[in-house]
């Protein structure tokens, strides 16, 4: 499947996310991109955990969560500590889809906090993708020196903002197929004619 196709998947699902939370659905959408890798990196593909989201997240909790506290998954990644790159081993939580995954990282943005304080307050409603980006990253959301700068280029060049203007669409056909093996099933996205294959643990 073409990344441009992914994209607008993505886009849309995203769209469907900001009705309900008020987070720009270019700076998630944008986010899953750069995070998942077009939603092809191991992480998505094994546990549709599409934001790099850990089990654990600077010992915050929040509402609405849709993780369900216990699937998930162990490997290694890289962070930024300390002026250079390091290799640690983490567990990352697991979720049954990638909605999800979108829906729980937009709780986390909405209701982790700092001491009593929002971590990412000003985020929900606000209409300039640019400050939306940095508020994120001044929330401790990301190490990486260049992130707002990888995340609006995202925007930019897929013109993301496009979905932050949409009206909400009818929902998605979702066919579930039978697992080919014990441990994975695969969803069928159908979307105009596009069909897109998502493999969730069991």
């Amino acid at each position: 499947m073409a990344d441009t196709d992914i994209v607008k998947r993505v886009g849309e699902l995203c769209t469907a996310d900001m009705k309900n939370t008020g987070i720009l659905a270019s700076v998630s959408a944008a986010q899953f991109i750069l995070e998942s890798g077009y939603g092809k990196s191991v992480l998505a593909q094994m546990a549709n955990n599409c934001f790099g989201m850990k089990c654990s997240l600077s010992g915050n909790t929040w509402s609405g969560s849709s993780w369900d506290g216990t699937s998930e998954y162990t490997k290694e990644t890289k962070e930024y500590v300390n002026g250079e790159y390091v290799t640690v081993t983490a567990a990352f939580r697991a979720y049954p889809n990638v909605e999800a995954s979108i829906a729980d990282h937009s709780a986390y943005l909405l209701g982790a906090k700092k001491g009593e304080a929002l971590r990412y307050a000003g985020l929900k409603g606000e209409k300039d993708y640019k400050k939306a980006v940095q508020i994120i990253k001044d929330g401790g959301y990301a190490t990486a020196p260049d992130y707002v700068n990888k995340v609006c280029s995202i925007i930019e060049k897929y013109n993301l903002t496009a979905y932050d203007q949409q009206k909400q669409t009818t929902a998605e056909t979702v066919i579930p197929v039978k697992p080919c093996t014990p441990v994975m099933e695969i969803w069928m996205w159908q979307s105009q004619g596009i069909v897109m294959g998502i493999m969730n643990l069991s």
